[in-house]
Order: C-alpha cells, then sequence, then structure tokens
C-alpha cells in the first residue's frame, strides 16, 4: 500500500485542539514518526503525519475523519485553514528526536 504525508494547520481554539487531534489522527491510522532505511524511527515536524494506506482519497478520508472526531471529542468547531496530503515516494529526512524501532 502507498505511504502518505500529510501536514496540516489547525486553527486556534481555546482549548487547544491539537492534543485531541494528534489523538484522533493516531486512532485513523496517522503517525508522528516515519522509519528510516536505518531502521531508526525520525519524529516528523510539528504538524507532519505519515500514514498507509489504501489510496489518496482514504487518506484524505481519514485525515478529516480525524478532525470530525476532534469535534465531537470537544464539542465545538475545529477548522483545519490548510492541509495537504501526498502519496511519497523516496526521501530524505531528520529529526533531532529518534527512537530505535
Amino acid at each position: 500500500m502507498p505511504v502518505y504525508l500529510a501536514s496540516y494547520d489547525l486553527k486556534e481554539t481555546n482549548p487547544d485542539s491539537h492534543p485531541t487531534f494528534l489523538k484522533q489522527a493516531a486512532a485513523q491510522g496517522w503517525k508522528l514518526w516515519i522509519l528510516g532505511s536505518n531502521n531508526v524511527r525520525y519524529r516528523l515536524p510539528n504538524t507532519t503525519l505519515v500514514g498507509i494506506f489504501d489510496g489518496l482519497a482514504v487518506a484524505e478520508a481519514r485525515l478529516e475523519a480525524a478532525r470530525l472526531a476532534t469535534e465531537n471529542e470537544m464539542g465545538g468547531t475545529v477548522t483545519t485553514t490548510k492541509w495537504i496530503v501526498a502519496e511519497y515516494g523516496p526521501t530524505r529526512f531528520n529529526s533531532d528526536e529518534r527512537q530505535s524501532a
């Protein structure tokens, strides 16, 4: 299955919706860490997620499902002001946060 990256901005809310959104995104199959070819996991930049899905439409739907679940949990409107979901192939990345796989 293809791997997708998502980057997004959430409109600021009080209380902050981002922690809840990250929890809901994880429930939809999105992750904060990416596995490198050296078998080390690297933390992605803030507001960036990675996930393996059947297709682009599924990846987009899972990102939207995370937003809707965040609204339901918080009981208020959660707005993604900007977002992009893209399939990716060969990549290079680095992070100051790492974990052994």
